[in-house]
């Protein structure tokens, strides 16, 4: 298979966050500090580590709060999403389909990335980055031929899924079609994943990207992120 190189990044950031409240009744939870680093700037860091510096991040609750980044991060372009309370993440790929191309990363814009690593600027195919696990009540991925496969939510000897995943410039391609006529169909309350790896899962071959589980830390609730930030102990609750 033909080695890429990848061009740019898309960050789907346009969630509420509510498991999260009450930090995030002021600010989206990408934006929120964990140990005084924003959630965000760990993904971001990453990625211009590995040399991708075409980042787009899509947003949409508490939309102006992201142009924070700017004073960092001058490089960044925002798309807004005004469906993002009425529809799943799907409406954000729409809002940002015309980008998906050439060899792209597709990422959840809420996940610490604590090992820059495991984003690479050279790929061979399209990949999705899981760490393999006993037993999961999270979104998994099983593995067959080389290949992801029975994308579903919990599972045994499995790959507990995290939302970073990158795709060759034909499965670009092949993306955007498919998000377009799932999209145009009726289907905009699903996961934009869903596309190539349960309701098109026929036209991709996509790749495990295996990494380890201290890797990429996910922070859900509100009681998680005080057990790794116990300044948060005393937030407001209100």
């Amino acid at each position: 298979m033909t080695e890429f190189s990848v061009k740019k990044a898309i960050i789907f950031a346009a969630g509420f966050g509510s498991r999260m409240v009450p930090v995030t009744l002021d600010r989206p939870k990408p934006l929120v500090r964990v140990n005084g680093v924003r959630i965000i700037d760990t993904q971001l860091d990453a990625l211009l580590e590995a040399g991708i510096e075409d980042i787009t991040i899509t947003r949409g609750y508490k939309k102006e709060c992201f142009d924070e980044l700017l004073e960092k991060y001058p490089m960044l372009k925002f798309i807004d999403n005004p469906l993002y309370d009425r529809t799943n993440s799907i409406s954000s790929a729409m809002k940002a389909l015309e980008l998906i191309e050439g060899g792209c990363y597709l990422c959840e814009a809420d996940l610490m990335i604590a090992n820059p690593g495991i984003i690479r600027k050279w790929h061979t195919g399209s990949d999705y980055l899981g760490s393999f696990v006993r037993q999961t009540d999270d979104w998994c991925l099983s593995e067959r031929d080389g290949y992801a496969c029975d994308y579903r939510k919990g599972g045994t000897d499995c790959f507990n899924c995290y939302g970073i995943s990158c795709w060759s410039p034909e499965d670009c391609e092949r993306l955007r079609t498919d998000i377009a006529e799932v999209w145009n169909s009726g289907e905009q309350n699903v996961f934009w994943e869903f596309v190539p790896l349960v309701l098109r899962k026929d036209n991709y071959k996509v790749k495990i990207h295996e990494c380890s589980k201290g890797d990429v830390v996910e922070i859900d609730t509100f009681q998680e992120l005080v057990a790794i930030d116990p300044s948060y102990k005393n937030y407001p609750k209100q």
